[in-house]
């Protein structure tokens, strides 16, 4: 497997120091940055031991997926911005999480909705295929947002959107939260990518305690050897906890 960290280019010569694969940075921020500074970052990143193979937050709160604020053209044409500086950085794989973008209206119809998700889905699936990307459905707990809260939920969602473009992301944090089963991953069988962070705090794993082991034993079941980033907090010092977690997830996989 190979083992990342959720946080900002500006950590991409400690992560090669305490020995990280790759960072795991913010498409909208990344969207949003000046030609200047991009073109700064993207000279970092090819000077960098170190890539950002994977990307999260891939919409800011401002862009709907779902309701009648949503809008196919806008979302279109931020994706193919955002997929293009991906690209240009070496990213391979984006995280589609975006609880806010793409949550359901109260008064909608659950099946209006559900349908208009799959569409933007889609969407999202065709731009990325045009800069050899993957998008890795995200599921979160409900209190980050009202649909696709389980790792079940994520599959049902990839395969109504049918791109091959389109996977899922398994989260530890967010299984824990919903109290969702470790066999669901048995069920699912294929996964593009991984988070992980204690339950408590969102902590760093700086433990095998017997969350990580039942995660770590349920990927080996299906026999997952992909990508997996640490996104949480630090409980003290980034550095010291970083470098923690990497040993824990290095003596996980033996």
């Amino acid at each position: 497997m190979k083992f990342g960290i959720c946080t900002g280019p500006e950590n991409l010569e400690l992560a090669a120091r305490l020995g990280f694969d790759y960072i795991e940075c913010n498409v909208s921020g990344t969207e949003s940055m000046s030609e200047a500074d991009f073109n700064a970052l993207s000279s970092k990143v090819k000077a960098s031991p170190v890539k950002i193979e994977c990307f999260n937050v891939l919409f800011p709160g401002t862009i709907q997926l779902v309701g009648p604020q949503a809008d196919a053209e806008k979302t279109k044409k931020y994706l193919e911005r955002a997929f293009s500086r991906v690209k240009e950085l070496g990213g391979k794989t984006v995280v589609f999480g975006s609880g806010r973008s793409r949550a359901f209206p109260a008064e909608m119809p659950y099946r209006q909705a559900f349908g208009q998700l799959i569409a933007a889905t889609r969407l999202i699936g065709e731009t990325a295929a045009k800069y050899g990307i993957i998008i890795a459905i995200e599921p979160l707990n409900k209190g980050e947002t009202n649909c696709i809260n389980s790792v079940r939920e994520g599959a049902m969602l990839a395969a109504a959107a049918d791109h091959p473009s389109v996977e899922v992301l398994a989260d530890l944090f967010h299984m824990l939260k919903e109290n969702e089963p470790m066999d669901n991953l048995l069920a699912v069988k294929k996964l593009r990518h991984t988070h992980i962070a204690l339950l408590e705090g969102r902590a760093y794993p700086t433990v095998c305690d017997k969350d990580v082991r039942a995660f770590f034993d349920a990927l080996k079941q299906i026999g997952y050897n992909g990508t997996m980033s640490v996104e949480g907090k630090p409980a003290g010092d980034f550095e010291a906890d970083a470098a923690a977690s990497l040993k824990v997830l290095r003596n996980s996989v033996i």
